[in-house]
C-alpha cells in the first residue's frame, strides 16, 4: 500500500488545484464577455478613423468604407469618424448646397436601397469584404456625376453592409422647416450615431461654434453658415455610453461635467481641427477633458490638405480615463503611436490616409478611477462665494 508523506499530499493537492483553475479560466475564456447592466461589454475594441476628405462625396464614403473593412478585420466593435466625414466644402455657399436633408431619429432599418448608385452600393460591399478580409482589391473609378440622396443615407449603408455602430462625427444637415428657428437658410453640423442595421439612434446638433480669426493663418466664422444646437445628448452602444460632441465643443469644460452626470462613459469629440490650433493645443485639451471626467476621449479627426483654403491637423487618438495615450494616428508633427506605418503620406498629408488606429475600451477602468479619486461627488458638494 502507496503511503504519502504529508509534503506530497501538499504539492498533489495544490497540482490537483492548479488544474481546476485552468479548466475554470479555459472555460471563461470561451464563455460570452462580462456584461454591464445595459448590455455593454465591459471590455470592448473601438476603432478610430483619420482620413482627409474633400468635396468628393462618393470617395469620401468609400474611404470610410475601407476603415470599416479594417475596422472589422482587427475586431473593433464600433468605428469612430471625424467632422466633415463625408463632405468638405471649398467655401461657405458650397458647404451649404450640398448639405444633407434634416436628420430625424429612425428605429425601423432604412430601405430604399436603390436611390444609392449602383456602383456605389456594390463597390462599397466590395470594398469591406476586401479590406475585412486582408485581400488586395482594384476599387473601380465611379462617376461622381451620379448624385447621392444624402451623407446619411450612404453611412447607414456601409454599417449594415459592415454590421458596424459607427460615429459619424459631423455632417451638414438642414434646419428643419418645423424648428423654432428663425433662419431656415442655415444648417446644423450635425454627429450621428447609426447601429449595425443602419438605423439612427442618436443625433447632436454643435453647440460651440468656431468663429475665430488669426491674422495670416485662420479665418473661419461657423456662425454665418450654421445654426448652434441647444441640447445635450449621449447614447448607448457596444463600447460603454457615448457623450457626443464635435471640435470646438471641447474647449468648454463645463459642458462634458454635464454628459457625465447623463451617464457618458465614452466622450467622443470628432474634428477637423486647423494645423496651427492643433499644434497648440489638441492634445493639451483632450486629456484635459479625459481626465477631469474621468472618461475615456475618443477624438477622430481630419488630417492634410482639402483644398486650397483648408488643411487639418490630424492625429486621430483615444485617451484613457487617467489621461494616458492609448491610440495616435499621427498628423502634422509627429507619426503618434502609428510609428512607421504612418509613412508614407502623399503630397497632400503628412501621414498615411485613410487610416485607423485601434485600442480596447475597458469600462472597469473608469470605475476603479472614479473610485480612487471621486472627484465627482467632490463637485456635487463644492460651494463657491462670488
Amino acid at each position: 500500500m502507496l503511503v504519502l508523506e504529508p509534503i506530497h499530499v501538499t504539492l498533489l493537492l495544490f497540482s490537483v488545484l492548479a488544474f481546476l483553475l485552468k479548466c475554470e479560466s479555459v472555460a471563461l475564456s470561451n464563455s460570452n464577455p462580462v456584461l454591464s447592466p445595459m448590455g455593454t461589454a465591459r471590455v470592448s475594441r473601438a476603432a478610430v478613423a483619420q482620413i482627409r476628405s474633400t468635396s468628393d462625396k462618393l470617395s469620401n464614403l468609400i474611404n470610410i468604407a475601407k476603415c470599416a473593412g479594417w475596422a472589422k478585420h482587427a475586431g473593433a466593435d464600433m468605428l469612430f469618424l471625424p467632422e466633415c466625414f463625408g463632405f468638405m466644402g471649398d467655401n461657405a455657399s458650397h458647404t451649404l448646397e450640398e448639405a444633407d436633408p434634416a436628420i430625424f431619429l429612425c428605429e425601423q432599418e432604412p430601405k430604399h436601397d436603390e436611390l444609392l448608385p449602383n456602383p456605389f452600393r456594390q463597390t462599397v460591399s466590395d470594398v469591406i469584404i476586401s479590406h475585412a478580409n486582408g485581400t488586395p482589391f482594384e476599387i473601380p473609378k465611379i462617376d461622381n456625376t451620379q448624385r447621392l440622396p444624402s451623407i446619411v443615407r450612404g453611412l447607414q449603408f456601409i454599417a449594415r453592409e459592415s454590421g458596424m455602430w459607427i460615429s459619424g462625427g459631423g455632417v451638414h444637415t438642414r434646419v428643419p422647416k418645423s424648428s423654432s428657428s428663425t433662419d431656415h437658410q442655415k444648417i446644423y453640423n450635425t454627429h450621428v450615431i447609426i447601429d449595425d442595421r443602419g438605423k439612427v439612434k442618436r443625433y447632436y446638433h454643435k453647440i460651440h461654434l468656431f468663429d475665430v480669426s488669426i491674422p495670416n493663418k485662420v479665418n473661419l466664422m461657423e456662425s454665418k453658415t450654421t445654426e448652434p444646437g441647444t441640447t445635450l445628448e449621449v447614447c448607448d452602444s457596444p463600447v460603454g455610453k457615448l457623450g457626443l460632441s464635435i471640435c470646438y465643443d471641447m474647449r468648454f469644460s463645463e459642458m462634458y461635467v454635464d454628459l457625465v452626470k447623463m451617464g457618458a462613459q465614452i466622450l467622443l469629440a470628432p474634428s477637423a481641427f486647423t494645423v496651427p490650433t492643433g499644434k497648440a493645443h489638441w492634445h493639451t485639451l483632450l486629456r484635459a477633458r479625459a481626465i477631469e471626467s474621468q472618461c475615456y476621449m475618443i477624438a477622430a479627426a481630419q488630417v492634410g490638405k482639402h483644398n486650397e483654403k483648408r488643411e487639418s491637423y490630424g492625429h486621430s487618438l483615444v485617451y484613457d480615463p487617467w489621461g494616458e495615450l492609448l491610440a495616435d494616428a499621427g498628423g502634422y508633427d509627429s507619426v503618434g503611436t502609428a510609428g512607421d506605418s504612418a509613412i508614407p503620406g502623399d503630397d497632400d498629408s503628412p501621414v498615411r490616409v485613410p487610416s485607423i488606429v485601434v485600442c480596447e475600451i475597458d469600462l472597469d477602468k473608469i470605475d476603479t478611477v472614479r473610485e480612487r479619486m471621486p472627484i465627482h461627488e467632490h463637485r456635487a458638494k463644492s460651494t463657491y462665494a462670488l
